[in-house]
C-alpha cells in the first residue's frame, strides 16, 4: 500500500509506515526542495526526510523499518 497525502516529514513517513504502508510519496516536499535549489535542492530536501526519519526511529527505539508497527502511531483526534 502507498500513501501520498500530506507528508511533510520524516515522522510523517515513520506514522505512514507504521499504519500498514509499504512506502510513502514525497512529491510535495521533493519539490519544495526542487524549487528552491534545483537538482541540489531536491537531493537536500531527500536526506533531510532520512535523517528525521532515522531520528524518530531513534526517539522510539526501533532499530529498523521492520521494528515499526502500529504501537508507534498515535491518532490524533
Amino acid at each position: 500500500m502507498l500513501i501520498d497525502s500530506g507528508i511533510m516529514s520524516g515522522s510523517d513517513i515513520l506514522a505512514a509506515v507504521g499504519l500498514g504502508a509499504d512506502a510513502a510519496m514525497v512529491g510535495r516536499a521533493y519539490l519544495y526542495g526542487l524549487m528552491a535549489g534545483g537538482e541540489r535542492g531536491a537531493a537536500h530536501a531527500v536526506k533531510i526526510l532520512r535523517s528525521q526519519y532515522v531520528r524518530s526511529m531513534q526517539l522510539l527505539g526501533v532499530k529498523s523499518t521492520a521494528g515499526i508497527s502500529g504501537d508507534h502511531v498515535a491518532l490524533a483526534g
